[in-house]
């Protein structure tokens, strides 16, 4: 105790002016440092690691922004600048999500056409429980995104007299994350399925003919952005833009795209394509 007495003296730092002007213009940036996390597109970062990944979380971080902003400014008048740059760039993020807040226009008169899809997770998805939602929504079709050989046989086993024909993309002994299952209604007549093979790793299909009439349904899945695999994702989703085109024709693509319309490189693809998320204004329901 005694040391710690010795040596407790007041020791006063001065701070010259140069300093204190630079900490008050890392203030004033530092929340700019969040910027390429919510716009990775502006600092071309869309397809790169880990951005490609986190900015999935803007709605979250834009919230979290507009937090820390709230915060600077109760701090006094020195922090303001920053709270007006944290704040501006939140305010600019929530923006991006509008549209997906916003119910779209209602859908013009015709038949409708009910699908499910869902992403079994390797195939481990509960069987007994995914056929229970078919049983009780009865949809035209059925897309399962990471189901192989092996899931299918269990559906169908489960399925076995509703009707649905079945389709797989992947051969026996594959993978099952590698694997696309599409079922189809009684209902929908004799629809035809072909693979499509537009360079992506994981193998897509194509639903075409009964009562579809014109309308194509292409069921896809990209790989996961994720290190090694961010360049090749972009790329995948850029496929994706050949059946958003306008003058295409009338086509569904429905699956796993890993991605939400916070990526740039899936609102690029869409070209104009109505999300149908968004247009129920479920944009920000997670799947």
């Amino acid at each position: 105790m005694i040391i710690c007495l010795v040596f407790a003296r007041r020791v006063q730092v001065r701070v010259s002016p140069a300093h204190r002007r630079g900490a008050r213009r890392l203030r004033c940036w530092l929340p700019l440092a969040g910027a390429p996390v919510l716009w990775p597109e502006l600092f071309g970062l869309a397809a790169v690691s880990p951005f490609a990944a986190l900015v999935t979380f803007r709605p979250v971080l834009a919230v979290a922004q507009l937090t820390l902003a709230a915060l600077a400014g109760l701090l006094g008048p020195r922090w303001r600048p920053s709270a007006l740059v944290a704040g501006g760039m939140a305010v600019v993020a929530l923006g991006a999500g509008v549209p997906r807040v916003v119910r779209g226009p209602s859908p013009p008169e015709g038949r409708t056409l009910t699908i499910l899809v869902f992403n079994v997770w390797y195939g481990r998805a509960d069987v007994e429980a995914l056929a229970g939602t078919i049983r009780g929504e009865r949809p035209d079709l059925v897309v399962l995104p990471e189901a192989g050989q092996r899931f299918r046989g269990w559906l169908g086993t489960v399925l076995n007299g509703l009707g649905y024909r079945s389709w797989v993309t992947t051969s026996p002994g594959e993978p099952e994350a590698s694997g696309i299952t599409v079922l189809a209604a009684a209902g929908l007549g004799e629809v035809t399925t072909t693979p499509v093979d537009p360079g992506s790793r994981l193998r897509w299909m194509r639903l075409e003919g009964g009562t579809l009439g014109e309308v194509e349904v292409i069921a896809v899945r990209t790989v996961t952005p994720v290190r090694g695999q961010t360049r090749e994702w972009a790329a995948e989703l850029g496929m994706l833009r050949a059946w958003c085109v306008e003058g295409s024709g009338a086509h569904i693509v429905i699956g796993d795209v890993n991605a939400t319309l916070d990526h740039a490189p899936l609102r690029v693809a869409l070209n104009g394509a109505q999300d149908v998320a968004a247009d129920r204004g479920q944009g920000f329901v997670a799947t």
